[in-house]
């Protein structure tokens, strides 16, 4: 988890964040495990953390798709599978540039586990899949395009 936590921290101040700030293994580990998604909502819980954000899911989430934002996002803890590529049937702006939806159609998938760093470019449809009593903890960072 060292190098994923270097990553974000080089990468941050690329991108607005103000200041010096160090987010150490054990910090992050620590906030984490604190994080209790609501799995009656949509069972996500975050923490903002400057220009990066701090996830924990225990279940599947909607189909995404940002026209002017890559997400680099980093494994913490857990393991999920990502959906990426294809099209979202149905899908609908939520916001400025943001698509969501049900489901992908025709994407690939991935398995991921801590350590994993993964880039989804911006204009491209993912989604992260959980199984029943599966949780995934990440960090997740927003780039212009």
């Amino acid at each position: 988890m060292k190098v994923a936590s270097a990553l974000l921290l080089c990468v941050c101040p690329l991108f607005g964040a103000g200041g010096v700030e160090v987010w150490s293994a054990a910090d992050l580990k620590s906030t984490a495990d604190r994080l209790a998604p609501d799995a009656e909502a949509k069972g996500i819980a975050g923490k903002p953390l400057g220009t990066a954000s701090l996830w924990r899911r225990a279940k599947s989430g909607e189909a995404e798709l940002h026209k002017t934002k890559t997400d680099l996002i980093v494994i913490e803890q857990g393991s999920a599978t990502l959906l990426y590529g294809g099209t979202i049937p149905d899908g609908h702006t939520t916001t400025a540039n943001e698509i969501r939806g049900k489901s992908i159609r025709n994407g690939e998938s991935r398995k991921l586990s801590p350590g994993d760093i993964i880039r989804i470019p911006a204009g491209t449809p993912h989604q992260f899949l959980l199984e029943k009593g599966q949780q995934v903890a990440y960090y997740a960072v927003k780039l212009p395009r």
